[in-house]
C-alpha cells in the first residue's frame, strides 16, 4: 500500500547521495524509469520506489511502475521537489527506486573467473570521472565482458553519475572493487588470463595487428596519465588504437568501446 512520502523519510533518503551512508545502510539510489527496469529485469532487491503520482506514463514506464509497486518492500508518494531533493538530476524522472547494495567479493568473483575458457575482464585504473566510469561499464556489458574491476582511484559501482552513465549496465555484470589492482591482475594471471594494456607509448602495438588472447584482461588507465607503471610492468602486451586524424587523444571511454569492438569480432 502506497504512502505519502514523510518528512522523516525524505531526510532518511535524502543522505544516501553520501557513500558513507550507502555503505553503512547498504543501500544506494536511482533515478528514472530506465534504470528502475533494469533494476527489476535484473531481479535486484527493490526495497522502496517513490513517485510522484501526478504524472501521466508512457505505457512502458506504467509497466515498470505496476512491476515495481508489486516487487517493492516500500512504496511512496511524493511530490517533484521532494523527488528533486533525494535525487542528484537537475530535472526530476519522476520516480527513486531505494536499491538493497550486492558487494562482489573479489575472492569469490575469481572463483567464477577461474571457471570460464575464454572471454575478456575489464580492469580500470585510476578512471576517476564517474561519467567514463559509467560508460565504461555500460559498454563491457554490451560487448558481454564477463567482470568489471575498480582500482585505486575509481568511484563506487553506486555512485549516481556512474549508474546514470552505465544505463543499467551495473546490474548485469559482476563489478568488485579492487583497491590493489596489481594482485588482482598478478591472481588473474595465474588463472590464464594475459594483462592486455591500453597505451600510447611507442613500443605498443597497433591495434590492427594485434591477436588476442583466448583469456584476456583489458586494462583501461587515467585519460591524464595513462595506466600506472607497476601494471605496465606487469602486462603481458600493451596496444594502442591508431590514430588517422588530428585530435589529441580519445577519452577512456570512447577508447575503450574501440578496443572492446575489437576484441569482440576477433
Amino acid at each position: 500500500m502506497a504512502e505519502r512520502l514523510s518528512k522523516a523519510k525524505l531526510s532518511i533518503f535524502r543522505r544516501l547521495s553520501r557513500k558513507k551512508h550507502r555503505t553503512a545502510e547498504g543501500r544506494f539510489l536511482i533515478e528514472g524509469w530506465h534504470l528502475l527496469g533494469e533494476c527489476l529485469e535484473a531481479e535486484a532487491r527493490l526495497l522502496a520506489v517513490i513517485y510522484d503520482p501526478s504524472r501521466s506514463l508512457q505505457d512502458q514506464d506504467e509497466r515498470v511502475l505496476q512491476l515495481a509497486m508489486e516487487k517493492s518492500e516500500e512504496v511512496y508518494l511524493a511530490s517533484d521537489d521532494q523527488l528533486r531533493a533525494i535525487g542528484e538530476t537537475v530535472t526530476s524522472a519522476g520516480v527513486v527506486g531505494v536499491i538493497a547494495s550486492v558487494e562482489e567479493n573479489w575472492t569469490r568473483l575469481a572463483e567464477k573467473l577461474s571457471q570460464i575458457e575464454s572471454g575478456c575482464v575489464l580492469a580500470l585504473d585510476d578512471v576517476s570521472d564517474p561519467g567514463n566510469c559509467g560508460t565504461i561499464i555500460r559498454s563491457g556489458d554490451w560487448f558481454g565482458a564477463k567482470a568489471i574491476l575498480l582500482g585505486e582511484g575509481c568511484p563506487s559501482k553506486e555512485n549516481g553519475k556512474v549508474l546514470r552513465a552505465s544505463m543499467g549496465g551495473v546490474f548485469h555484470l559482476p563489478i568488485a572493487e579492487c583497491p590493489f589492482l596489481e594482485g588482482s591482475l598478478v591472481e588473474l594471471q595465474a588463472l590464464g588470463f594475459q594483462i592486455i594494456v591500453s597505451s600510447l607509448v611507442e613500443e605498443a602495438r597497433a591495434l590492427g595487428n594485434f591477436e588476442w588472447p583466448k583469456k584476456s584482461v583489458l586494462v583501461v588507465g587515467n585519460e591524464a596519465r595513462g595506466v600506472r607503471q607497476p601494471i605496465l610492468n606487469l602486462s603481458d602486451s600493451q596496444i594502442t588504437i591508431p590514430k588517422f586524424g588530428k585530435g589529441e587523444s580519445l577519452n577512456a571511454a570512447m577508447a575503450a568501446s574501440v578496443l572492446l569492438s575489437n576484441w569482440r569480432i576477433h
